[in-house]
């Protein structure tokens, strides 16, 4: 270790000694001025104040940055925009090769520190069902922007990206967040799922032409039982996208609500999986893979579970991360382990007129949970007309 780092190391020693003696000077002068007082009444002190930061993308509108969370469209962040360099105002969901992209993510603090060098990573993907980003390609490896962000502020971090051949077309975004001073990381290095991480944000819509190919893929444990369901969006859901395209399209009233695998034809195009079956039904695709080698699919779903409960208690702060150690190693080992399977299908041929737009919501489910129908990733599609 060198010299200068040796004194900055005893710096900071130094500091944390003077505000644990502070503490201990506060609690003995302070505290007996409620137990002892004029008129002989014992008052509650206060509570011992432990200030932080609280980092967030926003998954959706009023999302607070409260993890986990249920029942809600997570892949479609207001906090995430992409807009050409050459047309800043109009932003998009296709990329064109060649050409340059400003990608932005609003942070959040809603904690009472400010946070002076917060880090944001950008990924690009394929659309996916779930995401691990040794499946994506790192946009920001080597430059990743820093932003300053007062408590209960926001900012924005941006970067330019030039979109080569084979990063073109349909494209899902993710951006991830993390600070070293004041501590405030994310939960795994490779799986990025905003339900229970609010350092992650992700944007997945996609504009597609109706009766055109479409791939997707689904990102998945070497033992999983999924669904994966086609769900049209209503006439006012689709009103409610707060995406400027919205404003060049009418969204088209006579629905289809049925049968979307077969319109569709979705059906499986690769996989590094050992061993996959899967079956069609109406709006479902069930989806099973298995590894004997791997760790079960239950007990993957009881960890999970655990997760949630602890990462509910950590951001109410009855509890700390360093206290669950253990349980967040065994689940970082089970993401460490992910496979990726393939889809293609076709959006179909419902005569709509050009302008005319329908959405549709491509989810995973965990079908071994179906009670709780935990979404573990999700599409939107808007096929719009030609």
């Amino acid at each position: 270790m060198s010299e200068n780092m040796q004194k900055a190391n005893e710096y900071v020693r130094q500091l944390r000694m003077q505000r644990e003696a502070y503490q201990d000077f506060a609690d003995k002068r302070i505290i007996p001025l409620f137990q002892d007082n004029d008129q002989h009444l014992e008052r509650r002190p206060p509570r011992h104040f432990v200030d932080s930061s609280f980092l967030y993308v926003r998954s959706f509108n009023g999302d607070d940055g409260n993890r986990p969370f249920s029942n809600q469209v997570y892949w479609l962040s207001p906090d995430i925009l992409i807009s050409p360099v050459s047309n800043p105002g109009v932003y998009t969901r296709t990329l064109n090769a060649g050409e340059m992209y400003n990608l932005q993510c609003y942070v959040h603090n809603r904690g009472d520190m400010v946070a002076p060098s917060i880090k944001v990573e950008f990924w690009l993907t394929d659309p996916s069902l779930g995401f691990d980003t040794r499946y994506a390609t790192h946009l920001t490896l080597g430059r990743v922007p820093t932003i300053w962000v007062n408590p209960y502020s926001s900012g924005v971090a941006q970067v330019t990206y030039t979109v080569p051949p084979t990063e073109s077309g349909h494209k899902c975004l993710f951006a991830r967040l993390f600070s070293f001073s004041p501590v405030d990381l994310p939960i795994d290095d490779f799986r990025l799922e905003p339900p229970l991480d609010r350092h992650i944000g992700q944007s997945n819509l996609h504009i597609v032409p109706q009766a055109q190919p479409f791939m997707f893929n689904v990102i998945h444990p070497p033992n999983a039982e999924l669904i994966i369901q086609f769900d049209s969006m209503g006439f006012e859901e689709l009103l409610s996208l707060n995406y400027p395209v919205m404003g060049d399209v009418m969204p088209f009233r006579d629905i289809p609500t049925g049968g979307w695998t077969e319109r569709t034809g979705v059906d499986l195009s690769d996989t590094d999986a050992q061993v996959i079956d899967f079956g069609r039904e109406n709006n479902q695709l069930f989806l099973a893979t298995h590894d004997p080698e791997e760790i079960d699919w239950a007990a993957q779903v009881e960890i999970r579970q655990m997760i949630k409960r602890v990462q509910a208690e950590i951001d109410a702060g009855l509890t700390r991360r360093a206290d669950h150690r253990d349980l967040f190693a065994k689940y970082r080992e089970i993401n460490g382990r992910t496979r990726r399977s393939t889809f293609k299908m076709h959006t179909p041929d419902i005569g709509l007129a050009p302008n005319q737009a329908i959405g549709l919501h491509i989810r995973s489910f965990d079908h071994g949970n179906p009670e709780e129908a935990e979404v573990l990733g999700g599409i939107t599609l808007l096929i719009v007309g030609e």
